[in-house]
Formats: C-alpha cells, sequence, structure tokens
C-alpha cells in the first residue's frame, strides 16, 4: 500500500542552459521539455527568464497555486531533486474549522458561557475548565449556554458532569440547530444538591453533527453551583473488533499456512487478508487448498479475505476483468461449504497514483465509484464487499457517500504514528459508518518507508530565488534551479530550509512495540462507534 499522495514526474529534457519551458502533449500522453527553442510544434510555449538554468520541473495538480510556502518531498536522483510530495501550506486566515468533540476531555476548558433569561437572575464565571453559576428566584427560565469549537461525532458517549450545588436543582440540557433556531432543546438530567456526579444519555433524535450548545438551566429559587468537570465519556463497546492484517504473497499461506496461522494467534489477529491466485483471471486456480486453509484459519478463530490491488482497476477497459476477478471468488464461495468460505472481498485500488494522463484529477472520483459499482454488482447479495482508502478521503464527504452504497466496509489507511492525528483522521469515517450502516477498519503501518529530504521554500519578496513558478496554459509548474536565479516580474521562491524525514511520524516499523502499546487504548476508543471494525495492521509481520 502506498499511502501519500503522488505526482509522478513526467517525461521532460533538461539542458544546463534553458531559455523556454514548453508542455506537450502526443498520444494521451504529456510531458514538459526545457530547451532553448522559442516554440515547438504542438506544443505550448512559455519563455523563462534569461539565465534560468533547470535541474528539473514538477507540475502540481490542476487548480492548484502556492502562495508563500511550498514544501517539496523527495531525493536527489541522477543528479537532480525527484519530488514525490508536495504540500502548499495556505497563508489565509478564516474562521476556525470545527473539530470533533473531543472524548474524555474536560470541555468546559475550550468552552464559552453566555447567560440568558428576561429576568437577567443569572451571573456566570467560566475560568481555568471550571463553571460557577449563581441564580436569583425568579419564574422565567434562565440559566447558562454553554458553546465550544466543535461537531459532536456519532460515538456512543455519555454527558459526564460533576459539580457541588446549593439551594436547588439544576438541568442539564443539549441542542441542535433545529431546537436551537426555536429556542428548545432536549432534557438530559439534573444536577441536584444531594448529588456530586452524574452520567447523561444523549437522546437519540439529537443531530450530533449540527450539535450547537449545552446549557444549565437554573432553578426558580435562589441557587448556585460549581461545575468542576464537563466531559463525553464513551460508551463501553458490545464485543471487542477484530485486529487484522495482509498476506500479500501467496506462498505464505499456500506453503505455510500453520506457521502463518500460529503466528496471526499468537498476534491476537482474527482476520486475514490473502492474494488468492486466479487462473486467467476468472477461477480461483488451486480451490481445494483454498479451502483447506480456510478451514484451519476458521478452527483458530481466524477469518480469511481476498485482496487484490491495482491503481488501473478503475480504468473503464480495466473494470469488466476486476468484475471477472470477484465473480470468481464468488464462485469459488457457491461452491463451497460455510467453514470453507471466504469472509470477503476487498480492493485496494488507489486512482490518485495515476499519472493526469492516464487518468485526469477531475475524473478519479467518478472513475472510482464506476469501479465500485461493478465490483458490488459481481459480487452479489452474499459475498462482502470491501474498499482500501486513504486518510485524507475524510475530507471528501460526497465521494464516501457515493460510495456507500456500493461497500460493506472500509479500511482507511490512517498511516500515522501520533495517537492524536490517527484519531482525528479515523473519525469523519467512523461517523460515515454509522450514518450508512457500515463498518470502518483503522489501518495503521508497521512497515519500512525510505527515507526523504523535505525542502522548504518561501516566496522571495526581493533578490534571488531557487525556484521558479511558471503558468503553462493555466496549469502552475514548479521549475527548480540549478543556480540562484533574480529576475524581475517572475514569481520566485527561495530555499528555506532542507531536513530529513526518516518515516516515523507515518510508520512504527522502527517501534512495533510502541504500535502494540497503542493499539488497546485505540480499539477502546474507536469501540464507542457503532460501525468500527477493528485495526488493521500493515507489514505487521
Amino acid at each position: 500500500m502506498i499511502h501519500r499522495f503522488l505526482l509522478p514526474l513526467l517525461a521532460m529534457s533538461l539542458p544546463a542552459h534553458a531559455a523556454t519551458l514548453h508542455q506537450c502533449a502526443a498520444d494521451g500522453k504529456v510531458r514538459y521539455v526545457v530547451d532553448d527553442q522559442p516554440r515547438r510544434p504542438g506544443c505550448t510555449s512559455v519563455a523563462l527568464p534569461p539565465g534560468a538554468q533547470v535541474e528539473t520541473v514538477y507540475p502540481l495538480a490542476p487548480g492548484e497555486t502556492p502562495e508563500n510556502t511550498i514544501l517539496l518531498h523527495g531525493n536527489v536522483a541522477d543528479g537532480r531533486f525527484a519530488v514525490s510530495e508536495h504540500e502548499l501550506p495556505s497563508s489565509k486566515s478564516g474562521p476556525e474549522r470545527p473539530g470533533p468533540m473531543p472524548l474524555h476531555a474536560n470541555l468546559l476548558a475550550r468552552m464559552r458561557a453566555r447567560t440568558f433569561g428576561v429576568e437577567e437572575r443569572v451571573q456566570a464565571t467560566l475560568t481555568d475548565g471550571r463553571l460557577q453559576v449563581t441564580c436569583r428566584p425568579g419564574q422565567r427560565a434562565a440559566g447558562v449556554i454553554l458553546t465550544g469549537p466543535w461537531f459532536m461525532t456519532r460515538a456512543n458517549a455519555l454527558l459526564a458532569a460533576t459539580w457541588t450545588a446549593q439551594g436547588g436543582s439544576f438541568t442539564w440540557q443539549v441542542a441542535d440547530e433545529a431546537r436551537r433556531a426555536r429556542d428548545d432543546a432536549f432534557d438530559l438530567g439534573t444536577a441536584a444538591p444531594n448529588a456530586k456526579a452524574a452520567h447523561f444519555v444523549l437522546p437519540a433524535r439529537l443531530d450530533r453533527a449540527g450539535w450547537r450548545q449545552f446549557v444549565l438551566l437554573c432553578p426558580a429559587s435562589q441557587a448556585g453551583i460549581d461545575v468542576d468537570s464537563l466531559a463525553l465519556e464513551p460508551a463501553a463497546a458490545s464485543a471487542p473488533a477484530p485486529r487484522s492484517t495482509w498476506v500479500w504473497r501467496p506462498g505464505d499461506w499456500i506453503d505455510g499456512g500453520p506457521a502463518l496461522l500460529d503466528w496471526a494467534a499468537a498476534q491476537g489477529i482474527r482476520e486475514l487478508f490473502v492474494t488468492v491466485p486466479l487462473k486467467d483471471g476468472a477461477a480461483v486456480r488451486a480451490p481445494d487448498l483454498l479451502a483447506a486453509f480456510v478451514r484451519q484459519a476458521g478452527a483458530r478463530g481466524i477469518g480469511i479475505h481476498s485482496v487484490d490491488g491495482d491503481p488501473h482497476m478503475v480504468l473503464a477497459d480495466a473494470i469488466p476483468a476486476v468484475a471477472k476477478r470477484v465473480q470468481a471468488y464468488a464462485a469459488y464461495n457457491a461452491a463451497q461449504p460455510p467453514e470453507a468460505r471466504l469472509r470477503g472481498v476487498q480492493f485496494d485500488v488507489e486512482p490518485y497514483l495515476l499519472p493526469d494522463n492516464v487518468l485526469p484529477a477531475a475524473r478519479r472520483d467518478a472513475a472510482y465509484i464506476d469501479m465500485a459499482r461493478a465490483v458490488k454488482a459481481a459480487a452479489g447479495e452474499t459475498l462482502r464487499v470491501e474498499f482500501v482508502v486513504p486518510f485524507w478521503w475524510g475530507k471528501n464527504q460526497a465521494l464516501l457517500d457515493a460510495l456507500a452504497p456500493h461497500a460493506d466496509a472500509l479500511a482507511v489507511m490512517d498511516y500515522r504514528t501520533d495517537r492524536e492525528q490517527i484519531v482525528d483522521f479515523a473519525i469523519p469515517f467512523l461517523d460515515w459508518a454509522g450514518a450508512h450502516g457500515r463498518r470502518v477498519r483503522i489501518a495503521l503501518e508497521a512497515g519500512p518507508i525510505d527515507s526523504e529530504v523535505q525542502r522548504r521554500y518561501v516566496r522571495a519578496a526581493d533578490g534571488p530565488g531557487d525556484l521558479l513558478t511558471v503558468d503553462v496554459a493555466g496549469r502552475q509548474v514548479l521549475a527548480l534551479l540549478r543556480q540562484p536565479l533574480a529576475a524581475k516580474d517572475a514569481r520566485l521562491y527561495r530555499l528555506q530550509s532542507t531536513r530529513d524525514i526518516d518515516g516515523s511520524a507515518t510508520t512504527f516499523h522502527k517501534d512495533k512495540a510502541a504500535l502494540l502499546r497503542l493499539l488497546p487504548g485505540l480499539e477502546a476508543e474507536f469501540g464507542a462507534w457503532d460501525g468500527f471494525g477493528g485495526i488493521a495492521v500493515h507489514e505487521l509481520r
């Protein structure tokens, strides 16, 4: 599995001294050429500033425009810096984007408090995560509204509060946008003087994504309350979700099945994704061997899924062959008793790895859905279908919603080692699973990843630069320079810093013990979502 968004370096010719950048298209392929010819037939040509010596060029995705900072990842190959990944941090400021309401944390630490009531009988202070409220007697509704910079997730959680109250019972409420708009709220329960803490059940009718506020209502009598904490605490999962991993080499299960199952059982692995060889892409090559292995695995409490994957599977002319593969697995299952059947089929297809000349970026989502639709149709009603997707698709809600009718489950390549990042990237998918009645696995990486160099370029307001941006037919192309260049009216960036990246932010390869220590806590937290299908670890073995 490849966990990063890659843009391939397109074919080019780069002399040491150049004056023109040409974008040329032939046979559906785009290439960039830098030379001293002012024009090339059939190409879009852009003159470069005098003295520009280009080391390599790197086209950005259509519509991408760098601002003040450009981050390039890669390594020097054949004397040139080969770019494998890029980031364009935005300097634009805007409203804070709501994040998921955290579990376990004291929400009061980041909340804002506002009193309400026409009788103006409430005083409240919220300092250092502690809310203090005093209410005078009155007949009209009054209290405190608590808001925060979040949306509420679909986790099965209770609202936990601790307090000290005097003089009367306060009432906790919660409101989504629809209720807030009509000055209404759901009642959760009371905070009475004779109690110190409680867990309140969130109503099923509450629109979690539309959460707007908690409300603390005053009693009609003189009363006061100090709220020490307010937190979402996850409900216990009904059953532990299975851990899983991939077995890419068929020989590992064909020739070493017993040893593989011994290892899996020792690691607590209860599901394996294995490569199943097919004959002519239309039938399982050795059904008796597969059936025997599935039986052996089942006797150890381990389920077996097939796994396939190639970015080209999304192409229209490849989809019929993909459907034939799925039909082969379905035919195998139909011919076997229940104990010898595959639990499902998984497809690890990453269309963003294809260059634009093979599949334009604007067509990727639609092509992926076309493939998913064909896979699900070929699987029928009895063979479960699972797709492996990258974590950044969590920001593409339209794509995920379009995928829902064709996927029984997703495995999310949540390839990070920081716990907070892992959780943040997982939540959109776990919520998606709850909204659509699907299952989601969260996958972590434990395999080796080549080290890379990160180059940070910043806009050169004046003086020379080491990188030049060029607009070629409406597409931004980065030209990395062999020597600094000063040129009037050119958009130049200077190299600010270079640092080595060893992959430790992405993979647990160098510290698998840390991964194993992290898993139980993640499983407990993700278990609060009904759609959590377990954690999958890539290259655990």
